[in-house]
């Protein structure tokens, strides 16, 4: 049997199952006051979940270190770009995340980052532009710009996800929080908070929700992401909007990643909608199960509140550093790092903004300076509604703009790749460990130029960075601000499963990840600087 195949049938199976589960409890309804638990212990005896805590690994990561950096001759006296160097910065750049949540920037400090708009994303900003300076580039420039008119930022301040307990379920059992529910944009909940049935209704397919009635339940919506959240959008959120159409008062995403963490992706679900972390999720689907098969499945509720603010008018400003070039002054490679994140935010962009600023002091001491104008962005607003930092970095600089042959856009490229541990952890959950190298790297260029391309195949020869062995015109995330000056946007980008979620802290990078990337952009950017236009751009 084919992969395809065996993938196809688990899933049926799966479909299968829980249909019937869902029928045996709808059967008897009438007489799930008198059903009897599986187990004396609380909850049926099921493991608890692990409660929430920030800014700790969600995956195993033992003590065997990442392979080294390859460092090729002559490029020993590279400081600026060692590994140590660049952790450093990436540590003081989570900082930045940490103190938004102790000072509650967000409210509650359940959720917390770097935000533009808000002083944590001013911050980090303004501590590029100081690294600029000590640098040594004279022309460093912080240049403010505004959310636009109409935007708004839908920001949740506190919540709670409250699966409310029935001695049915067991002796003792009582209210538990799920404590890596994550509201999603723009969620609302009546002030008084919202109770409701809960209703399993698998990967949420047509031929799933066929026999389901969710009228009036919240409906719990399984979600295994292919890499990250970003590729689940096209299928969860109109699933999510589907069932809300179908009657659903609200929606559980179960999250299948690594541990028990908070994810913030999916937007615009069409009603009071969340996400739950893996061991969560886990913990609320076999519940479920077991109030099936001991027939109060219609017992189980869960008790929602949720306060949010939206916010406009907001200010936010790019740090630029420009270094002249020495013989085409007039043509300019641009290259941009987002600043801001969610969360601590170490994969998503703080290895991205890292190598942005050891780049920036390797050319501002580079002996031979560079021939074409090098501008390089830390932008805001890559996460804030209305406040797209790219695309005023091109409105406000139209010479630079005018002048481009190249942007680059640098954007998580040092998580650590994740394989699945022989190790369960209490409840069931298959654990994941980092391995010896970086997740897999995109590369992608928007033109196909063969010489662009060619330098990515010399990148995996001498420095060993791990870019995936196909070929992309992907210009994502802050690419896409750059698309309007019409030459080559080349992106590095990572897709692994902890990107926007609050395990990207600093012990899922990997530091000689950082130091390959790095070396390797210095490299790229030394071709790129004295190719002839017409093999960038041909």
């Amino acid at each position: 049997m084919t992969t395809k195949c065996k993938s196809a049938t688990a899933r049926m199976i799966r479909s299968t199952r829980v249909l019937l589960l869902l029928a045996c409890g709808l059967g008897a309804m009438a007489s799930s006051s008198a059903a009897q638990p599986s187990d004396d212990a609380p909850w049926f005896g099921v493991t608890m979940p692990p409660v929430f805590e920030p800014h700790v690994p969600p995956v195993i990561v033992g003590d065997r270190g990442v392979a080294p950096a390859v460092v090729p001759p002559g490029e020993e006296a590279f400081t600026a770009l060692t590994g140590d160097a660049l952790r450093a910065d990436l540590g003081a750049i989570v900082q930045f995340s940490r103190t938004s949540r102790e000072q509650r920037e967000l409210g509650s400090g359940q959720l917390w980052g770097r935000i533009t708009g808000f002083p944590s994303g001013h911050d980090t900003v303004s501590w590029a532009a100081r690294q600029f300076e000590d640098a040594g580039i004279d022309d460093v420039r912080r240049q403010p710009f505004y959310q636009t008119d109409g935007s708004e930022f839908w920001l949740p301040l506190s919540w709670e996800m409250r699966l409310v307990g029935d001695p049915v379920f067991g002796a003792g059992t009582q209210d538990l929080v799920l404590t890596t529910a994550m509201p999603l944009a723009p969620s609302e909940v009546p002030p008084e908070g919202l109770v409701a049935p809960l209703v399993h209704v698998g990967f949420g397919t047509a031929a799933e929700l066929a026999q389901i009635d969710v009228r009036g339940k919240v409906a719990v919506l399984h979600v295994t992401p292919q890499g990250h959240l970003v590729f689940e959008r096209g299928a969860a959120v109109p699933r999510a909007r589907a069932l809300f159409e179908r009657g659903a008062v609200g929606v559980i995403n179960v999250i299948d990643l690594p541990g028990n963490e908070r994810a913030r992706d999916f937007s615009n679900c069409g009603g009071p909608c969340f996400n739950l972390g893996g061991r969560d999720g886990r913990f609320l689907e076999t519940v479920m199960d077991r109030a099936a098969e001991a027939g109060a499945l219609d017992r189980m509720r869960i008790r929602m509140s949720l306060e949010t603010t939206r916010r406009s008018g907001l200010s936010a400003h790019n740090a630029i550093a420009v270094i002249p070039g020495s013989e085409r002054p007039d043509e300019t490679i641009i290259v941009n790092a987002h600043a801001d994140a969610w969360f601590d935010g170490a994969g998503d962009n703080g290895d991205g903004l890292a190598v942005l600023v050891g780049l920036a002091r390797h050319f501002a001491t580079e002996a031979d300076p560079p021939r074409r104008t090098l501008v390089f962005v830390a932008s805001a607003g890559h996460h804030s509604p209305g406040m797209n930092g790219p695309r005023n970095f091109v409105a406000m600089n139209p010479t630079f703009a005018e002048s481009a042959v190249l942007a680059l856009n640098i954007e998580h490229v040092a998580q650590r790749n994740l394989s699945p541990a022989r190790s369960v952890a209490d409840d069931g959950y298959r654990e994941f460990v980092a391995d010896a190298g970086e997740a897999p790297i995109v590369a992608g260029v928007s033109n196909e130029a063969p010489f662009l391309e060619n330098l990515f195949r010399r990148g995996v020869e001498r420095y060993g960075t791990n870019f995936v062995s196909g070929p992309s015109t992907m210009a994502s995330g802050e690419g896409g601000g750059y698309r309007s000056l019409e030459v080559a946007i080349v992106t590095t980008m990572q897709a692994p499963p902890l990107y926007h979620t609050s395990g990207e802290v600093p012990e899922v990078i990997s530091v000689p990840g950082l130091e390959r990337m790095a070396r390797f952009l210095a490299f790229f950017l030394k071709q790129v600087d004295v190719a002839p236009r017409e093999q960038l751009n041909p």
